[in-house]
């Protein structure tokens, strides 16, 4: 295991079975006493409806004096059965803090408005409240919502903090505005010395690769049926697009305050990977399939890890089964096989996700 994320999962389960507690934010701005909130249920009176789908937390929708809430209550048990999975209740009580302080600097403040505010948070009680927001997730894209998006990363990006998991679930859209709520799989790292806050062991996770692999691709495979291969990739232009803008900003952020060579290097190339493909549609096209390869490869396994399996998982896996069959070569070529996929064979690639298949049938979320 990477040295740095081994040092992060002791961490937290340190933490985890101390007794010292986290708190962000004043009592008082709880609508009732802290216990009473840790102790609200599915029957109270002041719940509106319930969200269980969440694999850590179930959230309550609130409506106290007139005034709705977000109640984020730790499970009993997590669904995801590793130590990240585990340690995420712990790891967003650590982000919310870290993020409401910038939320309150008027210097900070705008770069941060995407990201909901904590109005009071409680290791050990076990909940965080925020305002409720009025919003459906995410289910459509634009060049804006992209923008707002990748900006918002950059922005946690300069205040040293990674995003892992930009899936569907995680980003409220409001007709207007994308707002980001859930922060169990966001951790600290250095932007100037290392690619992500795995250090410089896996430099094919960024920000872009995160949203393309936890949500976009996903997105896109749940509409094949109903949108054409043109409407699929001018979604994925105006996302390179705004990713090529914000990442061009990021370049100068680094070299301004002296980011490492390697990180200077990395980032240049990401960049002149999209500018070569968004001048050439063949090649936009080509990137498209092997980062589409890469992003389902990537989010299967994420799955399987952490045996918190859904139907999008299956359907992920048939499609890099037929991926595997029918452009193996084009995925080879362009660099898609990454890891230990680099070193298997076609037949042996197949092999591989037909196994899988069998595990994330085991592995459903009931």
């Amino acid at each position: 295991m990477n040295a740095l994320v081994e040092q992060r999962q002791q961490a937290q389960l340190h933490f985890q079975q101390g007794e010292q507690n986290i708190i962000v934010g004043d009592a008082a701005a709880c609508p009732l006493p802290p216990e009473q909130l840790a102790a609200l249920d599915a029957d109270s009176p002041y719940v509106v409806e319930v969200f269980e789908g969440g694999l850590t937390a179930v959230v309550y929708h609130l409506c106290i004096n007139g005034r709705h809430y977000n109640l984020k209550k730790r499970r009993a048990q997590a669904l995801v059965h590793n130590v990240d999975g585990e340690t995420s209740f712990l790891n967003e009580v650590q982000r919310r803090r870290d993020i409401q302080a910038l939320k309150d600097k008027p210097s900070t403040a705008k770069a941060y408005q995407h990201i909901v505010t904590t109005l009071y948070a409680n290791y050990r009680l076990g909940f965080m409240l925020s305002p409720w927001i009025e919003g459906k997730p995410l289910c459509s894209f634009s060049r804006e919502i992209f923008r707002q998006i990748f900006d918002t990363q950059f922005a946690l990006e300069q205040a040293g903090l990674m995003e892992w998991d930009l899936s569907p679930g995680n980003i409220i859209y409001d007709g207007r505005k994308i707002h980001l709520f859930d922060f169990g799989y966001m951790y600290p790292y250095d932007p100037l010395e290392h690619f992500n806050s795995d250090g410089l062991a896996a430099p094919d996770f960024h920000a872009v690769e995160r949203l393309e692999t936890r949500n976009v691709f996903g997105y896109l495979l749940r509409y094949q049926d109903v949108m054409t291969a043109a409407d699929q990739l001018a979604i994925y232009r105006e996302l390179k697009e705004a990713a090529l803008d914000v990442y061009t900003q990021k370049l100068i952020w680094l070299k301004q305050n002296y980011a490492q060579p390697a990180i200077i290097q990395w980032q240049t190339e990401i960049i002149e990977r999209w500018e070569y493909a968004l001048d050439n549609e063949r090649s936009l096209k080509n990137l498209f399939i092997a980062e589409s390869f890469r992003s389902h490869c990537l989010d299967i396994a994420d799955d399987i890890s952490g045996k918190s399996c859904t139907p999008m998982t299956l359907k992920r896996i048939d499609k890099v089964i037929t991926m595997a069959a029918t452009v193996y070569l084009q995925l080879q070529n362009n660099g898609a096989l990454l890891f230990d996929n680099a070193e298997l064979e076609q037949v042996d690639l197949i092999k591989k996700y037909q196994d899988y298949r069998q595990l994330a049938a085991q592995y459903q979320q009931k």
